[in-house]
């Protein structure tokens, strides 16, 4: 599934139509499987070729929804969505690009910046500061103050695996 990132919270194609979404049920993450040494080789020259063929200014969108694409392909539980809002900016914010990776909850760990749904169901891309007993507390870069919801194995999306910042249009 596509989502949209919009004011530091995804939002679903059928919201982008208005169009009411259900809301997500929480499931446990589930392991990703370890990769051979032939898919870590040929990932690596995906990544490598899809870099030569970018330049690395003056990438348009739709340039670099395809190169997040590319890079979502290469791994299991990957997926593109498009970044916007000011609580991660300068990281990540409008003209963003993020692939996000499906990551066990047990490998999380400070500084990693993780998509996790609140207790709004909203979906929310921020960095984890601290771990909390069993959870972890999240905070926006532009946030004066860490996210009232904390990160646990049952609303963790996944990590951020890639970001393509792209130029706005003419």
């Amino acid at each position: 599934m596509v989502l949209g990132f919009v004011g530091g919270a995804f939002i679903s194609a059928a919201l982008c139509a208005q169009t009411p979404a259900p809301a997500p049920t929480p499931e446990p993450a589930q392991p990703v499987p370890k990769k051979t040494k032939a898919e870590l080789k040929a990932e690596k020259a995906a990544i490598a070729a899809a870099a030569k063929a970018t330049p690395s200014t003056d990438v348009r969108r739709l340039q670099a929804w395809k190169d997040a694409e590319l890079i979502a392909s290469l791994g299991p539980g990957r997926m593109e969505v498009m970044g916007a809002g000011e609580s991660m900016k300068p990281v990540y914010g409008e003209n963003t690009i993020l692939v996000i990776n499906k990551i066990d909850y047990l490998d999380l760990k400070p500084g990693m910046n993780v998509a996790y749904n609140n207790r709004h169901g909203r979906q929310v891309v921020h960095q984890i500061t601290a771990k909390e007993g069993n959870e972890w507390r999240v905070q926006g870069h532009n946030n004066p103050e860490a996210d009232a919801d904390r990160v646990t194995r049952y609303n963790l999306i996944g990590v951020i695996y890639a970001s393509i910042v792209y130029s706005p249009e003419p």
